[in-house]
């Protein structure tokens, strides 16, 4: 009994377990040939499973299965598990379950994106509201985006009503699919104005605002964030949807957030979490994209009027002056007030006004003032603070006259109170460098464009000490500059001096009476200082030392106009003059600076330009260049010599020469643009035929790098397919060789019987572009097997390179084959053109002989009429002979 069992365990072995693509090969047939529903739920939801493990096989060989299943299938639980499949096919991400490997998602996505019906079936299915399919359609289109973002781009805004109804996925009741419908919003309106435009016309603001609403405004979650987000993408450099966002009045939408985040009278602690400052954050800077300074005016001023009338810039003052509210929230908030107020005089006279809860009570702007020049304050803070008050004073020449008003007291009281203007100045004694810079700026803010403050701040005079008597300002600041000290001090007191002497000669004639004040700057301007941050010093110098020329008014006669030309002419050289002015120029700060007027400044020890000085700056320089430089007049020119004539000539007879030189050059480009063309449209027509075998090429590639095994049966009757076509068409170049050498034949004989042969050329024309077709057909053929290839095993490979190595013999056969025939062709063509040169010989002799006949004609019968007159007979014989040899003569000649 034992024996039986033996010999059943030997004769018995189990079977073989099939491969993972023998597995999705037998779904996939099930797949496409079911025709029982639960059938083909049941595949494909087997191919589900299989998707994260064997992705690779299962978008090789059920891609193109579960598009038709898509497009077709109403069911929607077989949608529902065709789309989780696609998801993770075209996912970008490497699953746990399928190991190490190359993600091929992307590749995937582009066979997905080459028929853009796949994509408009995805977004039609969005129309469902079951979550099983809508979610996983959204995460599908997601996965699309985020591989090939511009071509899915392209192909939702050819679909019909497709953003429309992406936009409505929004008003979803269940959060967690209107959040994947915000991400993919934001993705999808990246650099897309045309995408952004149909959003902000379909009420996309109004969508996000109830979602801010419903989630809890500056209190909610990421969800707000994400919301903003997408309100950014719509709004950053797009005019049209600001103007749409402030049509629709969404302005009035801001203001609710930002009294959330007031502290409130039972929470007066009012913590900051990291979600609500990156929530504040966020709705600051779509607040700053709608009043931002680089829109266009007709942009900002509507803009800057709405934040006023609906209350939100009474809002952020407040909010500015809350405590607890953290130091990066507050520069921002700080930062927003000053774009809001900028150029705008009804919103610069509120924010004057405005009052913070101080002991004794002093006003917003003095509170940000005594912030700014308070060294222990953080350094971005400091500079939104300037920001802020460069655009009180921007355009405010009211504003500006108070502060300088400010430091001319006419009472007791005046002196006692604080002003903007005492901060300022105190700033400019501090021990900070920073506190210079940040000082200097600021008063020069209330300087630009204002020529009456200008002078009056001439009469400024400042006492460092009480036993010192006091100064002038003008004094004090050149002091400064005199004592050197840290870069950032000496860059401000410069930009102060050049904003205050341009455009005032008054201003100039007090700073030139200033003792030393020539000579020092000549001196800084003439050394051979080879350190960057000198060299800026001496640009500065160089400038305010040139602006003292522009803008003398010769009261001076020691330093008139004049005489500092020469002066600079002798000591610093009018060439040197000029290359330290335009140092300014070629640094980086300088154009960042010149781009946009908000100062950033991240340490202390940053160098930084300020905006409006470079703008005076560079309307300038080239002023400054010229009225240094030494006068040419053109009266005292002397005329050319003969010599100079001569080579003026000489040039102009170059320049003809090469003049016709390049419109012969352009002919011929011309010619080969057209040749180009030509060339490009064959280019394409051999593209389009190998476009598919790249896509299976990529995938075989992919397969190979992956070590899958792919099932043998079908593509070893492809490649075998492939060959018998292969022979088939290598059989009909044969043919086609045989019946040319005989019509190679027929016309050798034609040529030696002296026939003309105009057929010749296009015959072989015609077989040359036969056999060219032939071989790139082959070519073609050839690749299909090569690609096959990677489908065979082992065994079948060394049968398969033989195969080939025959089928390139016999190419290669072909191809002599062809140029052997194109050789005989050029022949034919020389012979051709021989024997109609001949044929043309002989029509122009023929035509001289009838002319000769003609004319012997005429003669004959000029005798015959007169041997008539004369009274000889004329016999009939003779006429029918004269006739006979008329009618030869026209039949010759036809």
């Amino acid at each position: 009994m034992d024996y039986f069992f033996g010999f059943k365990s030997v004769i018995s072995q189990p079977e073989a377990e099939p491969s993972p693509a023998d597995t999705v090969l037998r779904l996939v047939e099930r797949v496409t040939s079911s025709t029982l529903l639960e059938d083909r739920r049941d595949a494909c939801r087997a191919i589900k499973a299989l998707s994260k493990k064997y992705r690779l096989e299962v978008g090789a060989h059920g891609l193109d299965a579960l598009i038709a299943v898509l497009i077709s299938d109403p069911d929607l639980e077989t949608s529902s598990f065709v789309l989780e499949t696609l998801c993770n096919v075209t996912s970008s991400e490497v699953f746990d379950e399928e190991g190490v490997g190359a993600p091929v998602g992307e590749q995937f996505t582009e066979i997905f994106l080459k028929k853009s019906e796949n994509v408009i079936s995805v977004i039609t299915l969005l129309d469902e509201y079951d979550f099983h399919v809508r979610l996983p359609a959204i995460r599908l289109l997601m996965n699309l985006l985020n591989n090939k973002s511009k071509e899915m781009q392209e192909i939702i805004l050819a679909c019909p009503m497709g953003v429309a109804k992406l936009i409505d996925i929004l008003s979803d009741s269940r959060d967690f699919v209107r959040n994947e419908a915000l991400l993919l919003l934001i993705q999808l309106t990246k650099s897309n104005a045309n995408i952004q435009n149909i959003i902000a016309y379909e009420r996309g603001f109004d969508q996000l605002f109830k979602v801010v609403a419903s989630e809890g405004y500056s209190d909610g979650g990421i969800v707000v964030d994400d919301s903003l987000q997408l309100m950014l993408n719509l709004l950053k450099r797009n005019a049209s949807n600001q103007t749409v966002f402030r049509e629709e009045s969404c302005m009035k939408e801001i203001t609710p957030f930002f009294r959330s985040c007031q502290p409130s009278e039972s929470d007066p602690g009012h913590s900051w979490s990291t979600q609500k400052i990156s929530n504040v954050h966020s709705m600051l800077q779509v607040v700053r994209t709608l009043v931002s300074p680089a829109n266009a005016t007709q942009v900002v001023s509507p803009a800057q009027k709405n934040v006023y009338g609906c209350g939100l810039l009474s809002e952020l003052c407040a909010l500015l002056m809350s405590p607890g509210v953290p130091a990066d929230i507050l520069s921002e908030i700080i930062c927003t007030v000053g774009e809001s107020i900028r150029g705008c005089r009804r919103n610069q006279e509120f924010f004057g006004q405005v009052m913070a809860s101080s002991s004794p009570p002093r006003t917003a702007l003095i509170v940000l003032l005594m912030s700014m020049v308070n060294e222990k304050q953080p350094v971005p803070l400091r500079a939104a603070v300037l920001y802020c008050f460069e655009c009180f004073l921007y355009k405010n020449d009211v504003s500006q006259g108070q502060i300088i008003q400010a430091l001319l007291p006419t009472s007791t009281e005046a002196m006692q109170n604080i002003s903007a203007g005492q901060l300022l100045c105190g700033g400019l004694f501090s021990t900070d460098c920073l506190s210079h810079w940040l000082s200097s700026v600021a008063l020069s803010h209330a300087l630009v464009g204002n020529v009456n403050n200008k002078e009056l701040l001439l009469r400024v005079h400042l006492a460092i000490a009480k036993d010192v008597a006091p100064v002038s300002l003008l004094q004090q600041a050149f002091n400064i500059l005199q004592m050197g000290g840290k870069l950032q001090t000496r860059l401000g007191i410069l930009t102060l001096l050049s904003t205050w002497l341009a455009d005032s000669p008054n201003s100039v004639a007090q700073f030139l009476k200033l003792p030393n004040a020539v000579a020092f700057l000549t001196a800084l301007v003439a050394s051979n200082e080879h350190d960057d941050q000198e060299v800026l010093v001496q640009s500065l110098c160089a400038f305010l030392l040139g602006l003292c020329v522009l803008y003398n008014n010769d009261s001076n006669s020691n330093f008139s106009k004049e005489s500092l030309c020469q002066l600079i002419t002798k000591r610093i050289g009018v060439e040197t003059f000029v290359d330290k002015l335009a140092e300014i120029a070629k640094h980086e700060v300088y154009s960042k600076a010149l781009k946009h007027p908000q100062i950033r400044i991240n340490t202390a020890a940053d160098i930084q330009f300020d905006h409006e000085f470079c703008r005076l700056y560079k309307a300038l320089e080239s002023v400054i260049a010229k009225a240094v430089a030494p006068p040419t007049s053109p009266k005292g020119a002397e005329s050319p010599s003969e010599s100079e004539l001569k080579a003026v000539s000489k040039y102009k007879d170059v320049i003809r020469e090469q003049d016709g030189q390049i419109q012969h050059l352009r002919q011929r480009l011309a010619a080969l643009e057209g040749d180009h063309i030509a060339a490009q449209s064959k280019i394409e027509e051999l593209n389009v035929n190998l476009h598919h075998l790249q896509d299976q090429n990529t995938l075989l590639k992919a397969q190979r790098n992956n070590n899958v095994i792919i099932d043998e049966s079908e593509p070893s009757s492809q490649s075998e397919s492939s060959t018998e076509k292969l022979m088939k068409q290598l059989e009909a170049l044969r043919l086609d060789n045989e019946r040319l050498q005989g019509q190679l034949e027929q016309q050798q004989s034609a040529k030696d019987l002296g026939m003309p042969v105009n057929g010749g050329v296009g015959l072989a024309v015609e077989f040359a572009s036969t056999q060219s077709a032939s071989i790139m057909d082959s070519f073609t053929t050839h690749e299909d097997v090569q690609v096959c290839s990677f489908f065979r095993p082992e065994s079948s490979a060394n049968t398969m390179d033989l195969e080939l190595k025959t089928v390139r013999s016999r190419l290669d056969a072909m191809e002599a084959e062809l140029a052997e025939t194109k050789r005989c062709l050029s022949v034919s063509i020389a012979e051709n053109a021989e024997l109609k040169e001949e044929i043309d010989r002989l029509k122009k002799d023929q035509e001289d002989l009838l002319v000769l006949l003609a004319d012997q004609d005429g003669k004959v019968q000029k005798y015959k009429d007169r041997l008539k007159i004369l009274g000889q007979t004329v016999s009939e014989d003779e006429d029918e002979e004269l006739d006979d040899l008329g009618e030869d003569d026209e039949e010759f000649s036809s």
